[in-house]
């Protein structure tokens, strides 16, 4: 399908911004392609690399239809909305973004009726522990699930379509949700273990120090991996959908406090039973339904 417009800003030039800009290269998407970065020096290297058109943060006019994708920290929108102010044409312009946790942008939309109109949130559930321009990559995209949303939840909405198109284009598969319960379900799903896995490697590293990986397996590393994820994203992340992350680590204390009063029964049976109920269910859940495809590097 052709996109129904001709130039592409990304906001934000690190893993998922740049990857967006590498995967437009490598598929020879027909767009001009602009970008800008909150540091100066990463949008200069973006254009030495051939990804975008100007040199600097000094971005003239984009006088045609143009969509504009923030993908930056979340709690850094408004100062990356200022970066762009007077660099479109207000009736030829579709807003997206790329946030992990939407509670913050929708306040934002929720004060600004006229970028609301024109806003359609993005969540590409893609990504990788590392980080920044240089760990970008092309088909980043490709087979991942990307969540849609609006604030009047039409999948006919006309933007919704472009934007959806926008990332089919990338090789996304996408599906449309409400922005609230977003947050809802991305808190329990994705923040959630993030959080563990920070809190583990914390506990760890506290207790054992240098030993945690000398007389560890490989599941440690790979039960960890996430907390090497980008640290500003994702204070971001826990404090925009802060009581939606708390509820889940409510939760989550409550199935721990479950296992540990098993452990402390020295009850086999309830035990075993408890494990292997677990185990059928994420079996079941993960493989039966033909949603394995979302599977990536890192629930972003």
């Amino acid at each position: 399908m052709e996109l129904s417009f001709k130039n592409i800003l990304v906001v934000g030039l690190g893993l998922i911004g740049g990857s967006i800009l590498k995967t437009i290269k490598e598929l020879n998407i027909p767009l001009e392609v602009y970008g800008l970065d909150l540091h100066e020096e990463v949008t200069k290297e973006a254009n030495k690399i051939g990804l975008i058109n100007n040199f600097d943060n000094q971005l003239k006019k984009i006088e045609e239809d143009c969509l504009i994708i923030f993908s930056v920290p979340s709690l850094s929108f408004e100062r990356a909305f200022k970066l762009i102010e007077g660099s479109f044409d207000d009736e030829k312009v579709i807003f997206t973004d790329t946030f992990s946790s939407k509670s913050k942008l929708l306040e934002f939309l929720e004060g600004n009726a006229d970028i609301s109109e024109k806003f359609v949130m993005s969540h590409p559930i893609a990504g990788s522990e590392k980080s920044g321009l240089m760990n970008s990559l092309p088909f980043l995209f490709k087979d991942k699930l990307v969540l849609v949303s609006h604030l009047n939840s039409s999948s006919e909405n006309n933007n919704v379509i472009k934007v959806k198109s926008f990332w089919e284009q990338l090789g996304s598969k996408v599906s449309i949700m409400d922005p609230v319960e977003h947050d809802k379900v991305l808190s329990k799903t994705s923040h959630l273990p993030h959080v563990i896995s920070f809190a583990l490697m914390h506990f760890l590293e506290k207790e054992l120090g240098e030993k945690v990986f000398k007389y560890s397996g490989g599941s440690l590393e790979s039960y960890t991996r996430i907390a090497s994820s980008d640290p500003l994203m994702w204070k971001d992340v826990t404090v925009s959908n802060k009581e939606a992350v708390l509820e889940a680590i409510k939760g989550f204390k409550s199935s721990l406090n479950e296992v540990s009063k098993l452990i402390d029964s020295e009850d086999e049976e309830s035990i075993l039973d408890f494990l292997s109920f677990v185990k059928e269910v994420r079996d079941k859940q993960l493989f039966s339904d033909g949603t394995s495809w979302k599977a990536s590097e890192e629930d972003s």
